[in-house]
């Protein structure tokens, strides 16, 4: 009981008070694109894309907190679209349930972008992406509250004095810019970007109060390195800022490329930190266009106590796939890092 009236408590200051609650997030940022940034839908090395990716936070409380996100992006008419730009469509599902399932969120948004190439070499690109959809939260009928708890006894008979929707619905619209670009031919590439997320500022609120969910802002930046013949080197860094909290993430990964009779398989591990909360090692590999990677927050906070170190797993998988189709051009985009 004391555990679900302190999430109902919480969900009810995040949805009736000042308190806003934050966004969901994965520490593999780059294996959830279309989460990121919707100007990142068609930015892969191929002809679409499918990304899963699965989190496992906080196991040391009774049932841990999951999140799970899966998404398809797919370059097209690129027969019609001269200049060597990139047009493409994509949609992406994030679904996130609480540790006892008492608030669970689906989300589902279609996207869209551009990349338009500048340059006389056409290995410079801007793009802009736009994102909408519908977004639900839901508490279940189990919770409990201190009304229903009278004279050293607790009943779920008595009334618990809360007006609450189990359910609320919202359109949620997102948009984000991207520069990518090679500075040396199949060598040194750049990437930056811009998201904005919110920009509805939909109203959420399971009492009924007019509250509106704050505008996020992410800034990603990273580079594509190539140290020799074997190995590439990925720096990034994130900064996500939402309701005056902010979140910055940054580290880097090694790749080391082998060239097999079929394919490149792609050996890569990565240390990454959100500061003043999470260290993160990440580790995966790739072969025929296939990427799996995982994850591990390792709580440096002082949540540590609580987590008992053991904050979060996380597991990611990539296809990207071709279609074969002669005389069609097929840009060289920087490929997102492997983390």
């Amino acid at each position: 009981m004391i555990r679900n009236f302190t999430l109902i408590l919480l969900i009810l200051l995040g949805s009736s008070v000042w308190l806003q609650a934050q966004d969901t997030h994965f520490s593999q940022f780059y294996a959830s694109p279309l989460n990121l940034n919707p100007a990142l839908t068609g930015v892969n090395e191929g002809t679409y894309r499918v990304t899963g990716i699965y989190r496992n936070q906080d196991r040391s409380f009774t049932t841990p907190y999951v999140t799970y996100s899966g998404s398809f992006d797919i370059k097209l008419l690129q027969n019609l679209i001269k200049n060597n730009d990139v047009f493409a469509a994509g949609a992406v599902f994030l679904g996130d349930r609480s540790g006892d399932g008492a608030l669970t969120l689906s989300n589902f948004m279609i996207s869209a972008s551009y990349h338009k190439s500048i340059g006389k070499a056409a290995n410079h690109f801007i793009g802009i992406g736009i994102q909408g959809g519908f977004t639900q939260k839901s508490v279940n009928s189990n919770l409990t509250f201190p009304n229903q708890h009278q004279n050293d006894y607790f009943s779920l008979g008595l009334p618990s004095g809360e007006n609450i929707q189990p359910k609320i619905k919202y359109f949620d619209l997102n948009a984000g810019l991207l520069y990518q670009g090679w500075i040396k031919k199949d060598v040194d590439g750049i990437f930056g970007g811009i998201s904005f997320a919110h920009l509805t500022s939909p109203k959420e609120s399971f009492a009924g109060s007019n509250v509106h969910i704050p505008m996020r802002y992410t800034v990603h930046a990273g580079a594509y390195i190539k140290l020799s013949q074997h190995f590439y080197l990925t720096p990034n860094i994130l900064f996500l800022y939402q309701d005056k909290a902010l979140q910055v993430n940054l580290g880097t990964a090694v790749e080391y490329h082998m060239l097999m009779k079929k394919s490149t398989l792609v050996l890569f591990a990565g240390v990454w930190s959100r500061l003043n909360d999470v260290f993160i090692p990440s580790a995966g590999m790739e072969y025929y266009r296939v990427r799996v990677s995982f994850a591990y927050d390792i709580t440096t906070s002082s949540l540590t106590y609580a987590t008992e170190n053991r904050s979060a797993f996380e597991l990611a998988i990539i296809y990207t796939g071709f279609i074969k189709n002669k005389g069609i051009p097929y840009p060289k985009l920087v490929p997102c890092p492997r983390m």
